[in-house]
């Protein structure tokens, strides 16, 4: 559970708005001067209070990863943003999510596409996530408790596929679950030890592949049972 803790500025509710607008602003900044320039990105993470989904409320506009439970992490703002950058997002779009953790970066998705269908194998995670989307009124958000190796588990093709975990191989059954034209983003993890984002595209039914930044994310966890 999130911590019921509250920070000076949060006990006032006008400071706490100001606060919270004013340091949300300044991240959105540093994620343009790092490159961010699709707008509708942008009004999306400023939509999505991130302080919702982590502990360390006063590190919740940081632009870093923050731990969460299980041995997971909340992702980095730029790396959400500079992904949906590559997946060319529309408001058509149905988008699976696997391992979205405690819903933030699924959230800002959901203001991008028609629908996210959002993955997690750690039901504790999953429980926030719905807790999280619930809070923000979002609706076009569909959950599954389930190994993210597997897919979503049915024949649902989707227009983009988002990996939040890293792993060393491209899960066949995802490159299954994308629609001609579809769109795959991942960190893949290399025999070095490094991870960097691989973009797949999906034309003519063959995948073309091209490497992005380097990264580090957790690893994608490829077993039978969830927790």
């Amino acid at each position: 559970m999130l911590s019921s803790k509250l920070f000076p500025w949060q006990k006032n509710k006008k400071k706490h708005t100001i606060y919270k607008n004013e340091k949300n602003e300044e991240l959105i900044q540093e994620l343009r001067s790092e490159g961010i320039a699709d707008e509708k990105i942008l009004t999306a993470i400023r939509a999505v209070p991130r302080e919702l989904f982590t502990e360390k409320l006063d590190e919740a506009y940081e632009n870093k990863a923050l731990s969460v439970e299980c041995g997971q992490t909340l992702t980095q703002p730029f790396c959400t943003a500079y992904m949906a950058s590559f997946l060319n997002l529309r408001k058509t779009d149905n988008i699976l999510d696997i391992g979205c953790g405690v819903g933030w970066s699924t959230a800002v998705i959901s203001k991008l596409c028609k629908t996210v269908f959002a993955m997690e194998r750690f039901k504790k995670l999953l429980d926030i996530a719905k807790k999280n989307i619930a809070k923000l009124k979002i609706e076009n958000v569909q959950f599954k408790l389930g190994n993210g190796f597997e897919g979503w588990g049915d024949k649902t093709l989707f227009d983009a596929i988002t990996i939040g975990a890293a792993s060393e191989v491209i899960p066949v059954k995802l490159l299954e679950s994308l629609k001609s034209n579809g769109r795959l983003i991942m960190p893949k993890k290399y025999e070095a030890g490094n991870q960097k984002l691989l973009l797949v595209t999906k034309k003519s039914g063959n995948f073309e592949q091209k490497e992005l930044l380097d990264v580090k994310f957790v690893p994608l966890l490829n077993e039978a049972s969830v927790k």
